[in-house]
């Protein structure tokens, strides 16, 4: 059996040196302009991919999210606010799972930036749906 090695998150990626830039979110989703936002693939395996994902200041509405996603907080500031909830901030270092099925707003403040885990068909699905790269 062949060996298998650990994957380590080099520093250039959780600094967000070589991240790629992504086509824009949908104009329907987006509730405030994002600058721009880059992603860089750490880890793509059988069943989860791990990035690195950045965002200038914006923010995007999420009807019925299509995927798990477990999120650290790298960078910057982020607000996330379900439906018909009250706004939650989240900060460098914190970290937290938005559940599929969610609906809510999405806010990136202060060079925001994450590592984040997904379900590897459930990603590649919406990443299509809204056409992202």
């Amino acid at each position: 059996m062949p060996r298998v090695e650990l994957v380590p998150l080099s520093v250039p990626t959780r600094n967000g040196q070589d991240l790629e830039p992504m086509n824009p979110w949908p104009a329907e989703m987006e509730r405030s302009s994002t600058v721009a936002h880059t992603a860089g693939t750490w880890f793509d395996g059988q069943e989860i991919t791990a990035l690195v994902y950045e965002a200038g200041d914006g923010m995007i509405k999420f009807t019925d999210l299509p995927y798990d996603e477990f999120v650290f907080v790298l960078n910057g500031t982020t607000v996330l606010t379900t439906d018909g909830g009250k706004p939650q901030e989240f900060h460098s270092g914190d970290s937290f799972v938005v559940p599929r099925g969610w609906t809510g707003t999405w806010e990136f403040r202060k060079a925001y930036r994450e590592l984040i885990v997904f379900e590897k068909k459930s990603l590649a699905a919406a990443i299509e749906k809204w056409k992202l790269v």
